[in-house]
């Protein structure tokens, strides 16, 4: 849950709004809670190897088939994934799975972090792309069903709307992704860059910018929140321009409340999020530049 407002302390109020209980006790329903795990061991990644094969066989088993889904399970019988059927694979199955599901992580980041979809890079020349590239949120188009352009997106996401694919004037949210400097050069968690955000970004209500893990999909776990918005106390030049800066240590010269930490050994990649765009982005009268290196 997001609450979307520009003001900080309205969007904690609406969120705290948020009731959840039994239908049962719809006539008299409990209060909610708000409850920090601290202290409670918690990723938001996907499990890898066998673990993940595992979680599936769950999954799958607790939960209805989906029609479009038919096709799929039928290819994960014969590995001994299906509802009702518990999953018990002998060691020859164990080695292929874990040989397959790295396998197939190396090519979902392929898919997600060089895409090669018609039309995904947002301004022509720059680094920057529609990180949500689906033309439905069913995922069906007449002819086929958008299998690499699903999978891009889930490899990174959980859920997706409408609200959330970019085409509502004033409403909803634009998601743009880079995962490269302005050389082309994959994002280096050991190296300074910095980025211009030009003034009269398109949006009603505010805009993000956030540093991810390029394997773990999370935020980059640096102990300090890796994401710098509109509505945080940053400092803004004379013209209403923004300067953002990355890199492992604070640069000496600029104000710190404008960086984010990365980790070296680390890569890493950013949504540049506008909320409630306008039309200035439709219209590609405003864009962004390239995050630029640091040299």
């Amino acid at each position: 849950m997001r609450g979307l407002d520009a003001d900080v302390e309205k969007a904690k109020a609406l969120c705290a709004q948020l009731k959840i209980y039994p239908y049962s006790q719809r006539e008299n329903p409990p209060e909610s809670k708000h409850l920090r795990p601290e202290g409670r061991p918690w990723t938001g990644e996907q499990p890898r190897g066998m673990k993940y094969w595992e979680m599936l066989a769950k999954l799958i088993d607790e939960e209805p088939p989906v029609e479009r889904d038919r096709i799929m399970l039928a290819m994960l019988a014969p590995m001994g994934i299906q509802k009702g059927k518990a999953f018990e694979p002998d060691e020859r199955l164990t080695r292929i799975l874990t040989d397959a599901a790295n396998v197939g992580e190396l090519m979902a980041r392929c898919n997600g972090y060089a895409k090669r979809f018609p039309g995904s890079t947002v301004w022509p020349g720059k680094q920057w792309e529609y990180s949500l590239f689906l033309k439905e949120t069913n995922q069906e188009t007449p002819n086929y069903t958008e299998l690499d352009e699903r999978a891009s997106w889930l490899y990174e996401a959980v859920g997706i709307s409408i609200g959330m694919m970019g085409r509502l004037h004033g409403a909803g949210q634009v998601y743009l992704e880079s995962q490269k400097d302005a050389t082309g050069a994959w994002l280096d968690g050991g190296k300074n860059y910095t980025l211009h955000v030009p003034s009269d970004v398109p949006v009603k209500q505010f805009w993000s910018f956030t540093v991810y893990d390029n394997e773990s999909r999370c935020l980059i776990d640096t102990g300090t929140y890796p994401d710098r918005s509109s509505r945080d106390d940053i400092e803004t030049n004379a013209d209403g321009s923004v300067d953002l800066y990355f890199g492992p240590e604070p640069p000496a010269d600029k104000p710190q409340k404008n960086w984010i930490k990365t980790l070296p050994g680390k890569g890493w990649f950013t949504y540049f999020r506008l909320y409630a765009p306008t039309e200035p982005y439709f219209d590609k009268t405003w864009s962004l530049p390239d995050i630029e290196l640091v040299k």
